[in-house]
């Protein structure tokens, strides 16, 4: 259950209840001279809510023009409210009706919060690329050492989560973007505002807001510039070299001369990590239960080690190693290949081996990509011949647009995005999907898929071959259903590099980019700022390898650099327990090594039983730096059971401080070292702190009574 929150938007200029179960909040809603609304409530304020949308109709010149319910007060006459059931409506009539749309803000109360939507109809016909359903508004909240968090667009190339100080003077200045919903919070109380979109079929969403540090009142932060965006684009922020697709009223609405933004979630909560966990929860689409049979996914994935060099040899050994240790939680594992095109011969050769040992096989695609610099290649599917050229996106001008090069500069990457919407396209990608399937596939990772939600399509004038998906995020929302559709649950799909939204046709998804060796710090500062995915999909960590530090081959003269932020073993292994989720070893089987390794510390069954309960953790606190990762997270399980895991990441040692009131152990005297099954007592060295002292680049696996 979620703590109470105020319904932000229920009921024009009426008391409503209550953002806490002790005290009763008043929350106005009201509408100011300007035609914007005023918002405000025990825990925040919003003096003016505006929205704006580019329009283009036959009736418009070459360039759109921009209509905005404030700037524009003018053009409409004073908006009236009404109430319909649960739904509050705000409507600008235009004057000239015959010229200018009419707008409505429509604010939905579900009682743990409001859904925010802007529709538009208008007179003619018409097409936009950006809703903002909030425009350039001013936020005050409650509370100190306000920070926010913000969500990458996708986890590729090394993306992070990162926390940002709102009390910072620089980020007075400095526009922040977070993609899909942005949290606003009070670290020290916890209390704070939700703000994301829960719609992800047409548009790319995203917040962008500056810290407000000046003239606040004592003991409030805030944001200033704060817009809430449909239609966010731009090479940092989705990847896109080209401007967001058009969306027309007569491809999106059964009006033709309607248009409604994708429903934003607001709420305000007594602790934001709640509001997340609910945001994820509220999505418009819901993710597919795991295909029968399948209750965790543990076991073996061949990147860790053997990457592209892995042959059915590396797999089968593979597959031996890992039924040593059925019996302390790797029963039933999948042995998957990635990265690594296997024929229908050698797949059905790795089915019979896992199948003889119980065990499940998984394959790699990435139906969206294509790896080579050979555009006049050719390639048949369904009695059809394809060049390429013909298959891949292209830009305004035509030209074919590589996924990266833009973005990072390596001479070899000569990466291509395909249009999902091109028939060749998904003929190559079905085909492979239905190979698997019939040789006895159990689980696809689809990769890359990052790059068929970047805008621009397979035509020559950059647009895509379905005539009526006009956006990147439709053409791979076009793609990906129609793979998931093959599939019909009869694998666990898994999706590697991958948009944050959508994923309502996955099981699971990586929560970052690779990271399977010593550098556990990466991965904590995804599940910091991406735990609450855990409310849609199973979360993949990425794999536990032991025997390898790098995930290529650096000089030696780096080896000591590299080996200093190296975790030890044991981390290794507590960052896959603590993320609830895919529990994959990565090591080359063949290394008698490496397979000792394996078995000595995935052999622990206490930690796996943890692992296993499918129950992410959480972290305590915000990180202290913008891009790192905190050291404390927490598990109250479903299951029974309270648990804490403490990260040192620096190679020194280090105490490291944890004030238990803030922790789901408060009042706890004493806890068991999950990994040696040893109990101590906690030592306080203030009123509800204790302080465990960590060697370097440890962790420790705590659990409580």
């Amino acid at each position: 259950m979620y703590p109470p929150s105020a319904p932000l938007l229920a009921i024009l200029l009426l008391t409503l209840s209550a953002l806490t179960t002790s005290a009763e909040v008043d929350l106005d809603l009201k509408i100011n001279a300007d035609h914007s609304i005023s918002l405000s409530s025990a825990l925040y304020s919003i003096p003016s809510i505006c929205s704006s949308f580019n329009y283009d109709d036959s009736t418009t010149a070459d360039d759109p023009v921009s209509f905005n319910t404030c700037k524009d007060h003018e053009k409409y006459y004073k908006p009236r409210a009404h109430r319909v059931n649960a739904k509050t409506h705000v409507v600008h009539a235009p004057k000239d009706a015959k010229s200018i749309p009419t707008i409505r803000q429509t604010f939905h109360d579900h009682g743990t919060h409001v859904t925010l939507q802007v529709h538009v109809d208008s007179p003619n016909s018409f097409k936009t690329n950006e809703m903002k359903v909030i425009d350039d508004a001013t936020m005050e909240v409650e509370g100190v050492d306000g920070k926010a968090l913000l969500v990458p667009f996708d986890n590729d190339i090394i993306s992070m989560y990162q926390s940002r100080d709102l009390d910072n003077h620089a980020n007075n200045l400095l526009q922040m973007t977070s993609a899909y919903v942005a949290p606003f919070y009070s670290e020290e109380t916890r209390s704070g505002v939700v703000i994301g979109s829960l719609e992800h079929t047409v548009w790319k969403t995203g917040i962008k807001f500056h810290a407000k540090t000046l003239r606040l009142k004592d003991g409030t932060f805030g944001v200033h510039k704060l817009d809430v965006i449909a239609g966010l684009n731009g090479l940092e922020e989705t990847r896109d070299y080209i401007p967001h697709g058009w969306v027309s009223s007569r491809e999106q609405s059964d009006k033709a001369n309607h248009l409604a933004s994708p429903a934003f979630f607001m709420g305000e909560f007594n602790d934001w990590r709640d509001g997340m966990e609910l945001y994820a929860n509220s999505q418009v689409k819901k993710n597919p239960e795991m295909p029968e049979g399948v209750d965790n996914v543990v076991g073996w994935n061949s990147w860790g080690v053997t990457q592209f060099g892995t042959t059915l040899e590396n797999a089968v050994a593979a597959s031996e190693a890992m039924k040593t240790l059925e019996d302390v939680g790797f029963e039933g594992s999948f042995i998957d290949f990635d990265a690594v095109n296997l024929s229908f011969e050698e797949q059905s050769k790795l089915v019979e081996t896992t199948s003889e040992n119980g065990q499940n096989a998984g394959v790699y695609a990435a139906p969206w990509s294509y790896f080579s610099d050979d555009l006049d290649a050719t390639v048949m599917c369904g009695g059809e011949t394809y060049t390429q050229r013909e298959l891949v996106k292209k830009n305004l001008k035509g030209e074919p647009m590589k996924a990266l090069d833009k973005r990072i500069n390596v001479p070899s990457v000569t990466n291509y995005a395909y249009d999902p919407t091109h028939p060749g396209v998904l003929c190559m990608a079905i085909d492979y999907v239905e190979e698997a399937l019939d040789a006895g596939m159990k689980l696809i990772k689809i990769d890359f898929i990052n790059w068929g939600v970047m805008e621009g399509g397979s035509n020559s004038d950059g647009s895509h071959y379905e005539e009526s998906v006009t956006t990147g995020m439709a053409a791979y929302n076009y793609g990906m259903e129609k793979i998931a559709e093959v599939i019909d649950n009869r694998m666990v799909i898994s999706l590697s590099m991958a948009p944050t939204f959508p994923n309502h046709f996955a099981h699971a998804r990586r929560i970052g980019c690779d990271q399977m060796y010593g550098g556990v710090e990466f991965t904590m500062n995804q599940l910091w700022g991406g735990w609450w995915q855990k409310e849609m999909l199973t979360l993949d960590p990425d794999l536990i390898v032991f025997n390898k530090n790098e995930i290529i081959d650096v000089p030696s003269v780096l080896k000591p650099f590299v080996n200093g932020f190296k975790m030890d073993s044991r981390s290794r292994v507590n960052k896959g327990v603590v993320h609830g989720g895919f529990y994959l070893a990565g090591d080359d089987m063949t290394n008698s090594t490496s397979v000792e390794l394996t078995q000595k510390y995935l052999g622990n069954e206490e930690v796996n039983k943890v692992a296993l309960l499918g129950e992410p953790f959480r972290a305590v606190s915000s990180p202290e730096r913008i891009v790192v990762a905190p050291s404390v997270f927490e598990l109250d399980s479903k299951k029974g059971g309270k648990y804490l895991a403490v990260f040192n990441y620096n190679p020194k040692s280090k105490n490291i401080r944890v004030d238990l009131a803030k922790t789901v152990v408060d009042g706890a005297k004493s806890y068991t070292d999950v990994w040696t099954g040893k109990k101590y007592d906690l030592v306080f060295v203030a009123e509800d702190a204790v302080e465990f002292q960590l060697r370097g680049a440890s962790s420790l696996l705590m659990q409580f009574e």
